[in-house]
């Protein structure tokens, strides 16, 4: 299965079978991103905000496959949803992979949901820190549902000036793992074992 970083919480999740975008955002929604062209035979939002629901941006092929779904709706802050509403946990097995993407998880899912997120072999998670969790947030719930592959995502990067600013995140995350496989691209095979029981972090997102 390949995993490609479309940019901000965006990703597609592409199997010789099936191919699934989760969380496509409005362009010039997100500073210095414009979502590329992409085909998929499923789209997901997590929530309506505009960063996250471009669903007509998307162009659907459709098949007869069916996907194995589960959806949970979390807080998007820290006061059960109050200020910016809920947010859809999206729970997919593909090629025998079990995938989370949490979109804008805003707070420390309860006990009951963490027990959920246990088993996951791959968790996609943001670590904005304002409007979603932060990166040390993000640490605590990796030590208790224990994924065996990590993808941060919704933070700044420096290397294009992109996304929300966060007072440097994504550095404070990598002080927290210690270990991280930093790829030179946008993409990765999740069938190759370099990827097991480590942090991913994306270089490049794929744009036009």
């Amino acid at each position: 299965m390949r995993l490609v970083n479309l940019g901000h919480a965006c990703y597609l999740l592409k199997s010789n079978s099936v191919s699934v975008v989760i969380d496509p955002y409005r362009n010039r929604s997100v500073p210095h991103l414009k979502l590329p062209r992409v085909e998929a035979n499923y789209v997901f939002c997590s929530h309506d905000h505009y960063d996250h629901n471009a669903k007509n941006l998307i162009t659907i092929v459709h098949t007869s496959e069916q996907l194995n779904i589960k959806t949970v709706v979390v807080p998007h802050d820290h006061h059960s949803g109050e200020h910016r509403g809920l947010n859809t946990m999206h729970f997919l097995d593909i090629d025998g992979y079990r995938i989370l993407h949490t979109g804008d998880l805003g707070c420390i899912p309860s006990k009951e949901v963490l027990e959920q997120m246990k088993n996951i072999d791959i968790l996609l998670a943001p670590i904005n820190g304002f409007y979603t969790i932060s990166a040390k947030e993000l640490k605590e719930i990796m030590d208790i549902v224990n994924p065996k592959i990590t993808i941060p995502m919704h933070y700044f990067k420096k290397e294009n000036n992109s996304g929300y600013p966060d007072g440097g995140q994504i550095d404070e995350f990598k002080s927290l793992v210690g270990d991280y496989l930093e790829v030179d691209g946008y993409e990765i095979d999740v069938d190759d074992n370099l990827f097991k029981n480590r942090v991913v972090i994306f270089k490049k997102e794929l744009q036009e």
